[in-house]
């Protein structure tokens, strides 16, 4: 019996650089489960899915690239979230802001995207490094992914069943499904036993 080792996956990551992109998708990951510095806590998680819109830079299959950034929901002065959601803005959120702000408001929007690449284990990812706003008067090519919201407060299941589609299985739909809020709710609406 001859064993070989298997090739690594055909996905190819979006290209490190900046570009211009517009926010197509937002999902409400629920409750997960994160270690970080050896303590494990729970913690309610969101995905931020951004279509990239530059010209010269598309897969091979002529689509534009996607690249997503998981964050904690949290508003927090020290959070990633809210750090990311200033720089996109360009101003600082007033207490105001704060009280309500609705995550939904950023689907639509673009922005300029700092893409990286980490190599782990011999793959290499795209991580966004930094989320600013977008210059005056700069532009790209039209945007081809639909807007998506995925919300556990009111799901819209249509949108759930396509999120294996549009998005990485380690992002969106995996976890989602995983969680005891979206099994719950998958129970309620007769789609687990």
């Amino acid at each position: 019996m001859i064993i070989t080792t298997s090739s690594s996956s055909a996905f190819t990551p979006a290209p490190a650089g900046s570009f211009l992109a517009r926010c197509c998708r937002v999902v409400d990951l629920g409750t997960q489960k994160t270690e970080f510095q050896g303590e494990t806590k729970q913690q309610h998680k969101v995905l931020v899915v951004f279509e990239i819109l530059d010209p010269d830079v598309f897969r091979e299959d002529g689509k534009p690239y996607t690249v997503a950034k998981r964050y904690s929901a949290s508003m927090h002065e020290k959070a990633a979230l809210r750090r990311d959601l200033e720089s996109w803005r360009g101003a600082k959120f007033t207490d105001a802001d704060l009280k309500h702000f609705d995550l939904a408001s950023i689907l639509g929007r673009t922005c300029l995207l700092s893409v990286t690449h980490t190599d782990k284990a011999g793959s290499i990812f795209a991580n966004i490094a930094a989320v600013v706003k977008a210059p005056k008067g700069m532009t790209g090519t039209d945007p081809s992914e639909p807007l998506s919201l995925f919300d556990l407060a009111s799901p819209d299941w249509t949108v759930f069943e396509h999120l294996g589609e549009v998005a990485r299985p380690d992002h969106g739909r995996a976890r989602v499904h995983g969680r005891e809020e979206g099994q719950a709710r998958h129970r309620a609406a007769g789609r687990l036993g």
